[in-house]
């Protein structure tokens, strides 16, 4: 029988070391996007971090963001931004890969922000959106493409025995990791300040 496994009672966003948190390229312009991914491709080409940007990227990110806003609303949600501050539920190896392990966290309890986080089983940039590339194939498994609150995302991982910090785990269910949403600037803050962490 297989042992529980642990949920983590914490999300995590990770950011550049050089760079401010919460820096969304969805909050920007075309024109001041521009800059920002010409910076992110020479640090790719550095071998800096991993994470590229095709073409593809931001039609398929858009599109995934409209829906993850629809699926907030329906969830009972008032989201206050039009795409969300990312976090993950508890660490992600992935992600700090996509770092080349050269990153900063912010941590905060899923206590201070249980009523307001909404988390994605698998990445939302494929989950909510379909595939803007040939080169990738998409099929969402039943529990993706949904949002969840912290109560209902620790039953489907114990259902699956899906451990979130084991990337054979991952590997197994589709999931790179699990997302975590907060559509509020302010409820941010407020969690910031309440870890005494600089707040936006």
């Amino acid at each position: 029988m297989d042992q529980q496994v642990k949920i983590p009672e914490f999300i995590t966003h990770y950011y550049l070391p050089d760079k401010q948190p919460f820096l969304n390229l969805s909050d920007l312009s075309d024109e001041a996007k521009r800059p920002v991914l010409e910076d992110l491709e020479q640090r790719r080409l550095a071998g800096k971090m991993k994470r590229y940007f095709p073409d593809w990227y931001f039609p398929q990110r858009k599109e995934a963001e409209s829906n993850l806003f629809e699926a907030c609303v329906a969830k009972g949600g008032q989201p206050k931004r039009k795409a969300p501050h990312y976090f993950t539920l508890g660490r992600s190896k992935g992600i700090e890969m996509g770092y080349n392990h050269n990153f900063k966290t912010v941590e905060l309890p899923i206590s201070l922000i249980e009523k307001e986080v909404l988390f994605t089983i698998g990445d939302t940039l494929w989950t909510f959106s379909k595939s803007y590339t040939s080169q990738v194939t998409w099929e969402n498994e039943w529990y993706q493409g949904k949002l969840y609150n912290y109560q209902e995302t620790k039953e489907i991982l114990t259902q699956l025995n899906l451990d979130v910090e084991n990337p054979a785990s991952l590997k197994k269910y589709k999931t790179p990791c699990v997302e975590a949403l907060i559509w509020s600037d302010e409820i941010l803050n407020q969690a910031l300040q309440a870890i005494g962490f600089t707040s936006l």
